[in-house]
């Protein structure tokens, strides 16, 4: 008495699926990245607009004489680096300011080369320093969890197994 075994496997379609995402990955991680970046520069000007700096801290309070310049031209005198508003309106997204930079890379920037002067005076000259632009560990964690959410979300999309 003979037997005979006949085994079906679907290796051909599986290679399919995993060729399909293994080209779609890279574009979904961009975006991701891409998307990440500009939560970022929204959480840089939101703590900036409450005058909170990077560590969560409020920023250095403005002098004497900046705060009598202030209320005699009726400006805010929270410290907000907030005076004409160009410095930060130079922060709006678009592809000037968030780019991507390389594989899986993006760099924020500000989109004119004056207001990035302003910037760098108020982060690494001025006395005190307001360190506004960059971000600490709890910021990272944000970021990198609404990438995570992301990126499992392409996948579902995507019904790699269905």
């Amino acid at each position: 008495m003979a037997i005979g075994i006949k085994i079906k496997t679907n290796s051909k379609h599986i290679e399919k699926r995993f060729k399909r995402l293994q080209s779609k990955f890279p574009s979904i991680i961009d975006k991701g990245v891409l998307q990440a970046g500009f939560q970022l520069l929204d959480i840089i000007r939101t703590k900036t607009a409450k005058g909170i700096d990077v560590n969560s801290r409020k920023f250095a309070p403005y002098s004497s004489g900046y705060l009598k310049k202030l209320n005699r031209e009726g400006k805010r005198t929270a410290v907000d680096l907030f005076y004409t508003g160009r410095m930060l309106s130079a922060l709006t997204p678009n592809n000037k300011t968030v780019r991507k930079t390389g594989k899986h890379k993006i760099t924020l920037g500000f989109a004119n080369a004056q207001m990035r002067q302003r910037a760098l005076y108020n982060q690494v000259l001025n006395e005190p320093k307001r360190v506004f632009f960059g971000f600490n560990d709890r910021t990272e964690k944000i970021i990198q969890n609404t990438f995570n959410k992301f990126i499992k979300k392409q996948f579902r999309d995507m019904k790699l197994w269905v």
